[in-house]
């Protein structure tokens, strides 16, 4: 490919417009997400947008998901997997979770060895509910839209 026609290509690729919703932080080359409606400059200034379907939950005390037991089980089977083959964690699950609300890897890794008889997840929302009384359903739901979890959004959204 010849000089002029790399000029050409960088003319045609700078002169593509940003998609008509984008903010003016998106980048005319950036992979536009019509899902997310943002770019990945955006995903890491504003983290994600809020979720429609979550915004019921805002206000509702994380301690609800406690007492509503076939979601909490959802939601456990979905963000405390098994290690896969060879130890290895996948992302998202309730160890990054952990991390979101301030809890030390020592803790993680000591509920995390509570297990069967202990689910991790129940025990976040317990120490969770247990510092900070005033934790909603709508911050879980942060937290999980951030680490890109969308299948349990959609499982926490039947609280909604």
């Amino acid at each position: 490919m010849g000089p002029g026609r790399l000029l050409l290509t960088a003319v045609l690729l700078l002169a593509q417009e940003a998609p008509p919703e984008a903010s003016e932080y998106c980048g005319r080359l950036e992979y536009w997400n019509p899902d997310n409606k943002c770019c990945s400059s955006c995903l890491q200034r504003f983290g994600p947008p809020p979720c429609p379907e979550l915004s019921s939950l805002a206000s509702q005390p994380l301690s609800r998901l406690l007492d509503e037991l076939e979601v909490l089980e959802e939601l456990i089977v979905l963000l405390d997997p098994e290690p896969g083959p060879g130890g290895g964690m996948s992302c998202g699950t309730t160890r990054h979770l952990a991390a979101r609300y301030g809890m030390p890897a020592t803790w993680s890794t000591f509920t995390y060895s509570l297990r069967p008889s202990r689910s991790p997840l129940r025990a976040l929302i317990e120490m969770v509910v247990a510092r900070e009384p005033s934790a909603s359903l709508g911050q879980l739901g942060a937290h999980l839209a951030q680490l890109g979890r969308a299948d349990a959004l959609q499982v926490l959204s039947k609280l909604g």
